[in-house]
């Protein structure tokens, strides 16, 4: 398999590894979406589960194992609290990757243009 070095030998490796650079920062920024996703997706199950239920109601919730007694109505609360601030850093990682990928787009043009002018003029 050829790398892209091989194939565009032109592209000074400054270039190249700015590229490289914004392509990993693509994929780190598609993986924190993908992760928030989940979480907002989880939140929203366990308020599934409260739906319909007195808020005076007593429950029992447990994180790693240390178990406390609270009401649906905090829990909802809680739970409410955790999907706004994860849809607020969803919504965050979205606009990040799509200025990104805005700027690979426009980026990925200019390189191409400079690489048909380097091959029309040799």
């Amino acid at each position: 398999r050829m790398s892209l070095e091989d194939a565009f030998p032109n592209i000074p490796d400054e270039v190249m590894d700015y590229l490289l650079e914004q392509k990993i920062r693509e994929r780190e920024l598609t993986s924190e979406k993908e992760m928030l996703k989940e979480r907002l997706c989880k939140v929203e199950e366990h308020l599934k589960l409260l739906e319909g239920r007195d808020d005076e109601l007593t429950c029992t919730i447990s994180a790693s194992n240390v178990y406390q007694l609270s009401t649906v109505g905090q829990v909802r609360e809680g739970l409410s609290g955790s999907l706004s601030l994860t849809m607020e850093m969803f919504l965050k990682a979205h606009r990040k990757l799509l200025r990104l990928q805005r700027q690979m787009h426009q980026d990925h043009e200019v390189v191409c243009d400079n690489l048909n002018r380097v091959t029309v003029t040799n």
